[in-house]
């Protein structure tokens, strides 16, 4: 029943009158209040954003790429300065080596000649000791002899 007295009553046509035109007029006058005062403040504010992002963004490339450049100078100065110091080490144990060979060629020789004299000196000795011997052995002999033949 309900269906019936729906269908029954009739629904109002549309017409054009002067309201349209006055919300017409209230969304236009909102839109530029709107656009005025939000949505150009929003998107300036956007682009300076943006702006500064992509600023920023660029000066971290360039200051990453300096970053790199100079470490890759200091990587080059790092090793030719770390190759002067492998070289001055290598100059002064080259230096260190001949001066120990030296000082142990120095010390050989007065070994040697030290060695000489006191083999000098044990030959006179032994000779000195064969002459003073020589009476005596001559007895000894004389006496082991005695004393064997008898």
């Amino acid at each position: 029943m309900i269906t019936i007295q729906c269908l029954a009553f009739e629904s109002p046509a549309l017409d054009l009158d002067v309201t349209m035109f006055i919300q017409l007029g209230i969304f236009v006058l909102l839109m530029l209040a709107l656009n005025k005062y939000v949505l150009k403040p929003y998107f300036k504010a956007y682009d300076k954003r943006y702006a500064m992002t992509e600023g920023a963004r660029e000066d971290a490339k360039a200051l990453q790429k300096k970053a790199s450049a100079s470490l890759s100078e200091y990587e080059g100065e790092r090793q030719k300065v770390y190759a002067e110091v492998e070289a001055e080490r290598k100059h002064k144990i080259a230096e260190a080596n001949e001066a120990a060979s030296k000082v142990v060629d120095a010390a050989r020789a007065k070994i040697q000649e030290d060695l000489a004299a006191k083999q000098r000196e044990l030959d006179l000795e032994l000779e000195t000791a064969r002459r003073n011997a020589s009476p005596e052995i001559d007895a000894i002999s004389r006496q082991i002899a005695d004393r064997i033949l008898v």
